[in-house]
């Protein structure tokens, strides 16, 4: 279908109804270096709000964090008398918080005298200046498709040039094991940060599941531009001399299984797509020899030498023979590509109250559907009202 020299370019025609999704599709070359995520913004959340361009939920990371051997951290910690769970009541939608930085970065963010993007919006000025606004946990889903084993459902619509994204889940509450391990994982961060620089974390303070901050950043993949937001575990200030999202980090936890670069290679395409979506080049795991102890902390590279190329040995292996399970991430990259210019292709009315459902399961093809109605409309009201006013 290609040359090994060849960049890959999509394979369906513009009467496909469905995106396959055969790794063997999507081999072809990838530069990475020409992705380059570059942060325009930030958004602060707590209980009673979404704050844009604001860093007061920003976090720190500890001084000594590389390495750090020999501790006890346990990570149950302050779970029944220091929580704040999240208030999922008052949640606003996982996309609002990124809507409500648009509208105070609107003079950043809105195109002048610019058309719609192709066939996807005729006879619309753009109100932004990008063609796909989602959050990077969007972004992530579809990106390690072709390696998943978890279905997805991704809501789009087109509203004045841009498509919005939305993963529809179920609504259910947690279990007390998701709560748990959820707690968990907040709490390792813990450890690792604190919200003020070059200061040693408080282990002991009371964890607020409903604080949060945010990275929004711009990037373009070939020829999609990119508008979206990423939750940040910590800055890290050996960087100083690096501008975000070069100098943040990603913190997560592994259970221990005899050497550090022992992670399931499930577990390290996730982590690849959250930081090479976002240009976080480093994280930082907490192994634990138990289910709530960690007791050493390894710092890996996400990329080679460039920030932007491939992923390490430290993240993927590099030959099937080492891992049956091995995963490519030009594959990925190329994958994504192909599903946001398929979106391009099906999604054709300008519409908020038209949304197209994009669903995908193990060994099946992307399908999508199209509901039309208000009840359906996912956009901020106050987004769509700012839109309207201006008359566009």
């Amino acid at each position: 279908m290609f040359r090994a020299d060849q960049r890959w370019t999509p394979s369906w025609g513009p009467q496909d109804s469905t995106l396959q999704v055969r790794e063997q599709l999507y081999g072809g070359k990838f530069c990475f270096t020409s992705y380059q995520p570059r942060e325009i913004g930030c958004v602060s959340v707590n209980a009673t709000g979404r704050f844009p361009n604001d860093t007061q939920n920003k976090r720190f990371l500890r001084p000594d964090a590389r390495p750090l051997s020999l501790v006890n951290w346990d990570l149950m910690l302050g779970y029944h008398d220091r929580y704040i769970k999240i208030n999922r009541d008052n949640d606003e939608g996982r996309l609002h918080a990124l809507l409500r930085w648009c509208l105070a970065s609107e003079r950043q963010l809105q195109a002048t005298n610019e058309e719609g993007t192709g066939r996807g919006a005729p006879g619309h000025a753009r109100l932004l200046n990008v063609d796909f606004v989602a959050r990077r946990g969007h972004l992530a889903r579809v990106l390690i498709t072709p390696y998943s084993r978890q279905g997805w459902k991704m809501a789009v619509t087109l509203f004045r040039g841009t498509y919005f994204l939305l993963e529809e889940r179920d609504e259910e509450r947690p279990s007390e094991t998701a709560e748990q391990y959820n707690f968990m994982g907040h709490k390792f961060e813990h450890y690792m940060t604190s919200a003020n620089p070059n200061t040693q974390p408080d282990p002991f303070a009371v964890l607020d599941d409903n604080q949060a901050f945010f990275t929004v950043l711009n990037a373009t993949l070939n020829s999609h531009s990119l508008l979206f937001s990423a939750e940040v575990d910590g800055h890290d200030l050996s960087y100083h001399n690096q501008s975000a999202p070069s100098c943040y980090v990603e913190l997560k936890t592994s259970h221990f299984r005899g050497e550090t670069r022992n992670v399931p290679s499930a577990m390290k395409l996730k982590w690849w797509a959250q930081s090479f979506l976002a240009g976080i080049p480093r994280l930082i795991v907490g192994f634990k020899r138990d289910k709530y102890n960690v007791n050493k902390c390894v710092m890996f590279n996400v990329t080679g030498a460039g920030l932007q190329q491939t992923p390490t040995r430290a993240m993927t292996a590099t030959r099937a023979m080492e891992n049956p399970d091995v995963w490519k991430p030009s594959v990925c990259m190329n994958f994504l590509d192909a599903f946001l210019s398929f979106v391009k292709e099906v999604v054709i009315e300008d519409n908020p109250e038209v949304v197209y459902t994009f669903r995908w399961k193990p060994h099946e093809d992307v399908h999508y559907s199209v509901k039309r109605g208000p009840e359906h409309c996912f956009l901020l009201p106050e987004y769509l009202q700012s839109a309207m006013s201006r008359g566009r």
